[in-house]
């Protein structure tokens, strides 16, 4: 620590007295970090649901407030959804979706991804480094990084919803990338559907750039707040659902 900082520290430990210091810091970091523009202090007295999220910007993890996926899910369920998404974030890595997953006491593991690294890998027309990258997500034979995720969240006794990915609107600097992302979406569906305990949600069927506009933002590539309620309330009532 710089020598001013240090100076500074123990000027303020002698006005107001040690105790009276650490009080003052608790209450910044407090502030900090509970009054952030992405604190949710509606669900702040709700039971935990025993939900969590992994996956990339889609659960809009960094809206303000309760805008994300997981705040519309709470809110909906009247249940605390823990959200470990990170926006950005790749499957493959050392630090990739699958390293989100925090083994516990889950009822639902909700899972997306693998559209950063279709961008990442599939946007600079190497049909053979994108294949091998699709593969190495998931194959077409159910095996990969994915299905090793959900057989990890399996036998720690969670259900897995995975979601498919919306199509995006023209202009979006996804929309070059329609058929890897239909590629994943396809082997998501075809993996749920031959293991049990495993389901998946198109969210095609929630969204669309023809027939709901208002649930992207303005980026053509992420869902709007409109969006994200949309999606986190028809997760919601698929829990509910399916428990």
């Amino acid at each position: 620590m710089a020598e001013g900082k240090v100076v500074g520290l123990k000027a303020l430990s002698a006005f107001f007295g040690g105790s009276a210091l650490i009080v003052i810091v608790a209450t910044i970091i407090y502030l900090v970090v509970f009054s952030g523009p992405n604190y949710c202090p509606e669900i702040d007295d709700m039971a935990d649901a025993n939900i969590q999220l992994v996956g990339d910007s889609l659960f809009g993890s960094d809206a303000d407030g309760c805008a994300s996926v997981a705040g519309f899910m709470s809110l909906k369920l009247e249940l605390r959804v823990t959200d470990h998404a990170i926006p950005g974030a790749t499957v493959i890595g050392e630090d990739g979706i699958p390293s989100q997953y925090v083994p516990g006491d889950w009822e639902w593991t909700i899972v997306d991804g693998g559209g950063n690294d279709a961008m990442a890998y599939c946007s600079e027309g190497d049909d053979e480094e994108c294949d091998e990258k699709l593969d190495e997500i998931i194959t077409d034979d159910n095996k990969g990084l994915i299905p090793d995720l959900i057989n990890k969240v399996k036998d720690d006794g969670s259900k897995v919803l995975i979601l498919g990915y919306y199509d995006v609107p023209e202009g979006s600097e996804f929309e070059d990338l329609i058929l890897e992302i239909e590629i994943l979406n396809d082997r998501y569906k075809e993996y749920a559907e031959a293991n049990g305990g495993v389901y998946f949600i198109s969210l095609k069927d929630i969204m669309s750039p023809e027939e709901t506009p208002d649930y992207y933002s303005d980026d053509l590539v992420h869902p709007s707040e409109e969006g994200h309620k949309a999606i986190g309330e028809h997760i919601a009532d698929f829990i509910t659902a399916n428990n």
